[in-house]
């Protein structure tokens, strides 16, 4: 089981992947290619950093499962459930919602998720090394 000392890092990982679609978001809109993609890529690993934040045991099938969040929100946007609520297109609940679909979304979904399964076996295979050799 994974100690809770990794809350800490997950909760600053969650904060640095915040920020960074905070800047994607607001300062980064002439650069397109970072606007659409880039920022849907790391949304996942941001969802999954802040469910990691409150709990230790998750299936190994979580990055799959953060996924399928990303493409039910997809979902959500094709069906335009932003007006079905009552939302103005460029309201806060509708920008949170999202307003467009796309099926390259869905890719850069997948990528976010293939991206934290990297980064979670390249930072808990380091530390099964380190605690190998101590």
């Amino acid at each position: 089981m994974q100690p809770r000392r990794y809350a800490i890092g997950y909760g600053i990982a969650a904060l640095v992947l915040f920020l960074t679609e905070v800047v994607i978001g607001t300062w980064l809109n002439d650069w397109h290619f970072v606007r659409a993609y880039l920022g849907d890529v790391l949304v996942i690993p941001l969802i999954y950093c802040l469910i990691r934040i409150f709990t230790n045991k998750l299936p190994r099938t979580m990055p799959l499962i953060v996924f399928g969040i990303g493409v039910i929100a997809e979902i959500s946007q094709y069906c335009k459930l932003y007006a079905i609520l009552g939302f103005e297109k460029h309201s806060l609940p509708a920008i949170i919602l999202g307003t467009g679909f796309s099926w390259w979304d869905m890719v850069c979904y997948a990528a976010g998720a293939v991206l934290i399964c990297l980064v979670e076996w390249l930072i808990f295979s380091h530390i099964g090394k380190r605690n190998e050799t101590a």
